[in-house]
């Protein structure tokens, strides 16, 4: 078969090293164009959420794919497809371990009873620094080390044929099944992947900051409740999703009351509620609130108003719900002590999220000509891209398995 690119094995040293630095450009400018259309696609509202959580991760995979896929055609596809594997491996690890390495090295600080002093400003020492994680980075190994379980649905028969004794074609013939069965399940676990990353990106970010505010008790209680009172589809009737966001914000404070972590609160765990909530005895709160004649609100009280079911403590959900009873009554809402901090608590309207840029060139169209300008330049761009991955992809393992051979080393 007739190919324009130029067979390596009939170069020399220079002229190789010549046409793999000319097909790694060409490979690293096909990347850029598919990001650089995939980052594009954010200004379009309707798309941006999927952009980050499936577009990116697909088109990303797109050029380490090609790599393997075109390394694994051909008659000696047993011996090349280590190639294409091998710049996976590698990139994969570069990835990995670059990052993390500059995180461990620019991102520590001192240690102070055994933990990570970010109030500490001073230079870290060698020994003595340390750095802190977020939930994501535990998330993500869990996910990598579930994933790498699936290399064993191929490899453990596979091994198993070998130490048998078979030879290539035997073996070949008995893992067709294993490798079917390790294909559909590599499908499955990318396809829940993506779901994961679709979900993870439409996270409500701003309820994580508030819950988050909270456990650093940078927010009260009563500001907690106007947030979703103001953020929820209606005030008085809150919609499954908004109840759902309701105990996600009761949940901290729940716990900073229940002293003893029995999951539930007693009379002398509620005595800080009624200060939170405004329930001062003998003030003119308790007269606007409960009447006159009502006298002071005391914890015997309140557990009495909270408890459902008679067992004189106060579970998760009757919590909960004199929460959004509380917050349903303007004026005891109007009375509760409410402060915040900024950092934490952002409305629409005060929101300044940092929005994607349109490019200079498209600044001065209509916003649906912008939009269909957008759409068509990151087509184009995303296509080009794989275009020159598909046609470039080929030439570029051939150049690695003639270096592998020419240096005496492993094309893995």
């Amino acid at each position: 078969m007739q190919t324009p690119f130029i067979e390596p094995g009939e170069t020399n040293n220079a002229q190789l090293f010549f046409i793999t630095f000319i097909y790694a450009y060409v490979l690293y400018q096909a990347s850029d164009l598919i990001s650089g259309g995939s980052e594009l696609l954010m200004l379009v509202p309707a798309v941006a959420g999927l952009v980050g959580s499936i577009v990116l991760p697909i088109l990303g995979a797109v050029p380490d794919g090609m790599m393997v896929l075109f390394s694994g055609i051909g008659p000696n596809a047993q011996e090349t497809v280590a190639v294409g594997v091998g710049a996976l491996a590698g990139s994969t690890v570069m990835l990995l371990t670059f990052p993390w390495f500059i995180c461990i090295v620019f991102g520590r600080v001192p240690l102070k009873d055994g933990k990570a002093d970010y109030a500490n400003k001073g230079k870290a020492p060698f020994i003595g620094s340390a750095i802190t994680f977020g939930p994501s980075i535990k998330t993500s190994a869990k996910i990598m080390l579930g994933t790498t379980l699936l290399y064993l649905v191929m490899q453990i028969p596979a091994s198993l044929l070998e130490f048998r004794g078979d030879d290539t074609k035997e073996q070949a013939r008995g893992e067709h099944t294993a490798a079917l069965v390790g294909l559909v399940c590599c499908i499955l676990a990318f396809c829940g992947y993506l779901v994961y990353c679709y979900f993870d990106a439409n996270e409500d970010k701003q309820l994580a900051a508030v819950v988050e505010g909270i456990e650093k008790k940078q927010i009260s209680i009563a500001a907690a409740l106007q947030f979703i009172q103001k953020t929820s589809g209606s005030q008085h009737e809150l919609l499954s999703q908004d109840r759902v966001r309701l105990k996600k914000v009761c949940k901290p404070f729940f716990k900073r009351y229940d002293f003893d972590k029995d999951a539930t609160l007693t009379k002398d765990e509620l005595k800080p509620l009624l200060h939170d909530l405004g329930y001062w005895p003998d003030s003119n709160n308790m007269e606007k609130i409960m009447g006159a004649a009502n006298g002071g609100y005391t914890a015997s009280r309140l557990n009495a108003s909270m408890d459902k079911d008679g067992d004189g403590k106060i579970n998760f959900d009757e919590f909960v719900d004199y929460l959004y009873n509380f917050m349903c009554d303007d004026t005891k809402m109007a009375l509760a002590p409410s402060f915040h901090n900024p950092k934490y608590i952002k409305y629409d309207e005060e929101d300044e999220d940092e929005e994607e840029d349109m490019p200079q060139d498209l600044a001065h169209l209509t916003p649906k000509q912008q939009m269909c300008r957008v759409i068509m330049r990151s087509l184009w761009m995303m296509g080009l891209g794989t275009v020159l991955v598909l046609i470039f992809s080929d030439p570029m393992v051939d150049c690695l398995s003639e270096w592998g051979t020419r240096l005496g080393i492993s094309p893995f």
